[in-house]
C-alpha cells in the first residue's frame, strides 16, 4: 500500500500590515455624522505551506483588528485554506458572547480575503471563480465623494469634477433637507439629467427627517438614500421603506450576512452595501449577494479603505448574477469608487485597479488580481 503525502495548502502564518494615511487638519472631509483627517486599514497576509500568499484588508483602526491576531492565529495555523468557512462559523459560535460588531469581524474578514486571493493563487483560478463565476466582463463604478470638508474651499463645489469621467456619483448630505436640495441641485446642474446620483445621510437622520429630505429631493431623480437611519433602526428601516419616495440603501455598517437577512427578509432595503473588510469578507458577501437573489433587492458594495478592499468588490460584483434579468439589466451592481484624496487606494499596490470611462474589467488571473508593495507598506506603517 502506497502513502500518500498530503499537499493540501495550510495556513502557515498570518501577519498584519497596518496602513494609515494621515491629512492636515485643514483637509479634513468626511459625512454629516463628523470629519476625519486620517484614514486607515490592516492590510492581511497569509502565508501558506506551499509558498503562497494571499492578501486582504480588515477594516477600521490598525489597533481594531489587530488585537485578535494572536487568539485567530492560534487557532487558524495549519489549518487547510479550503476548511475557512467551517473555521469562520466555529470561532463565532464557540465566541458568541463577543457577538459580531468588534474588531474580530474585521480581522476575520481580511483573513477570509486573504485567503480567497491565496486560493486562487493555488489553484490557478481568478476569485470570481471561487465565487460560482464570472456573470459580467466588466463592473460599473459610481464616484463617491462630495464630502463635506473642514476648508469650504475644498467643498462639494471643488469636488464636482472629479465626477466627469463616471456615469454615476454620490454625495453627502443629511444636515438638514433644504441642505440637502442644495447640494444636490448643485450636481444636477453641473453635470445634467444624465448623471445618476445618490446620496449618503451616513444615519445622522430620524425617520421623520428622512421622510422630509426625500420629499426635497426626489424631484431631483435620486438613485438612492444611502444609510437613512442608524444602522441599529431595524423596525425604522421597515416603516421607512414602505413610505420611502426613493430607494432604500444601507448596510456599510452591518456585520454578517445574518444582519442584511433581517432587512431584506422584510423587504426593508432595495440595495444592499456590504463593506467586505468588515462584514466577514468574501465568503459573507458571497452569502448576501445570494440573499438579494433571493429577495430580488439589488448589490452594490461599499468601498472605503484600500486597493484590496476595492479589488475584492470588484470580484463579488463579477460573480453576481444580473437575475432576474438577463440580457437586459436594467441598473447594473455597481461598485463604490472612492475619489477623494487617499494614497491607500492606489499606492499601496503594484498595479492598482482603475476605471475608465467609469468601469473596471474584472480581472483575469490568479487570485485578487493585484499584489501590494511592500516598501509602500512600510512608508504608510504608523509610527
Amino acid at each position: 500500500m502506497t502513502m500518500q503525502t498530503d499537499t493540501t495548502a495550510r495556513i502557515a502564518r498570518i501577519r498584519l500590515h497596518p496602513v494609515v494615511h494621515t491629512m492636515p487638519d485643514s483637509h479634513a472631509y468626511g459625512m454629516a455624522r463628523g470629519l476625519t483627517a486620517a484614514r486607515g486599514a490592516t492590510i492581511v497576509e497569509i502565508e501558506t505551506t506551499t509558498g503562497i500568499t494571499g492578501w486582504g484588508e480588515a477594516w477600521g483602526p490598525p489597533a481594531f483588528p489587530a488585537a485578535y491576531l494572536e487568539m485567530v492565529e492560534t487557532r487558524w495555523r495549519g489549518a487547510r485554506l479550503t476548511d475557512h468557512a467551517a473555521l469562520f462559523h466555529g470561532l463565532i459560535a464557540q465566541n458568541y458572547h463577543f457577538g459580531v460588531q468588534n474588531g474580530l469581524m474585521a480581522l476575520l474578514s481580511g483573513i477570509d480575503i486573504a485567503v480567497h486571493d491565496a486560493l486562487g493563487k493555488e489553484l490557478g483560478l481568478p476569485v470570481h471563480a471561487l465565487l460560482g463565476g464570472r456573470a459580467r466582463e466588466e463592473v460599473a463604478c459610481y464616484a463617491s465623494g462630495g464630502y463635506f470638508t473642514a476648508d469650504p474651499a475644498r467643498g462639494l463645489e471643488s469636488q464636482l469634477p472629479r465626477f466627469a469621467d463616471f456615469p454615476a456619483c454620490k454625495i453627502k448630505i443629511g444636515r438638514g433637507a433644504a441642505d440637502d436640495a442644495a447640494r444636490v441641485r448643485m450636481v444636477r446642474d453641473a453635470h445634467g439629467p444624465g448623471m445618476r446620483i445618490f446620496v449618503d445621510a451616513n444615519g445622522n437622520y430620524t425617520l421623520d427627517q428622512v421622510l422630509a429630505s426625500m420629499r426635497a429631493i426626489e424631484a431631483l431623480e435620486v438613485g438612492w438614500f444611502e444609510e437613512p437611519l442608524a444602522p441599529a433602526e431595524e423596525e425604522g428601516y421597515r416603516l421607512l421603506h414602505a413610505r420611502a419616495t426613493i430607494p432604500v440603501a444601507t448596510g456599510e455598517a452591518l456585520y454578517t450576512a445574518f444582519a442584511f437577512d433581517r432587512l431584506l427578509a422584510p423587504r426593508a432595503m432595495d440595495v444592499a452595501q456590504p463593506d467586505l473588510a468588515l462584514v466577514g469578507g468574501l465568503s459573507q458577501g458571497r452569502l448576501i449577494s445570494q440573499l438579494c437573489t433571493l429577495r430580488h433587492a439589488r448589490l452594490s458594495p461599499h468601498v472605503w479603505g484600500s486597493g484590496l478592499g476595492l479589488a475584492a468588490a470588484v470580484h463579488l460584483v463579477a460573480a453576481h448574477p444580473p437575475y432576474p434579468a438577463t440580457v437586459n439589466e436594467a441598473d447594473p451592481p455597481w461598485v463604490e469608487y472612492d475619489v477623494a484624496d487617499n494614497p491607500l487606494r492606489e499606492d499601496i499596490l503594484v498595479a492598482p485597479l482603475r476605471p475608465v470611462r467609469g468601469v473596471i474589467p474584472v480581472p483575469t488571473t490568479p487570485g485578487l488580481g493585484v499584489e501590494p508593495d511592500r516598501a509602500a507598506l512600510a512608508r504608510f506603517r504608523p509610527r
